[in-house]
């Protein structure tokens, strides 16, 4: 192929992308959440690298913080991730059944899945109780706000995953 060829495969590929019409945001309350997460995070960790490496006096509270702050955002990620269905998942063998079967087995991990969640929302809200008296270390804030806020994000991911497996039953 030489250049005039892979130029004119090109600006066929760019036409017929440029046909396609863009798809809706698909915006949330979590993707919302999420986001500011992400950039309250990001300015925790820029505050630190400013202190300690540029001011050479690191501030004590931005690493405990940005390490919380890392923890909620990802389970508030995760929900995101529920309700689109793209999280991690080995398929090969579901894809090999009939078409029957396979709707069922998809069933059974969405009902699995759920009820994992489900569990893990029990668990979170007994470590959450577990450590309201239990001061971070150098903010002397409880430290069952951090699990307050895995919690929100383990619950929207349970409410997103049971919305998904739903989804998937209706359309099958």
């Amino acid at each position: 192929m030489d250049g005039k060829d892979a130029e004119a495969t090109f600006v066929e590929l760019a036409a017929a992308e440029a046909a396609v019409p863009e798809a809706p945001a698909d915006m949330a309350p979590e993707d919302w959440l999420s986001f500011i997460l992400f950039w309250v995070l990001s300015g925790v960790v820029f505050l630190q690298f400013v202190t300690r490496y540029i001011l050479n006096d690191s501030l004590a509270w931005t690493e405990e913080i940005a390490g919380y702050l890392l923890m909620v955002l990802c389970f508030t990620g995760s929900a995101m991730a529920a309700r689109r269905g793209s999280h991690i998942a080995v398929e090969v063998f579901v894809l090999m059944l009939p078409a029957g079967a396979r709707r069922y087995a998809y069933m059974l991990a969405d009902v699995l899945t759920v009820a994992f969640y489900g569990i893990l929302c029990f668990l979170c809200f007994q470590v959450a109780q577990a450590m309201q008296f239990q001061p971070m270390i150098v903010v002397d804030v409880p430290l069952s706000v951090v699990y307050w806020g895995i919690m929100a994000g383990l619950v929207l991911m349970t409410l997103r995953a049971a919305a998904f497996g739903l989804a998937r039953a209706r359309r099958a």
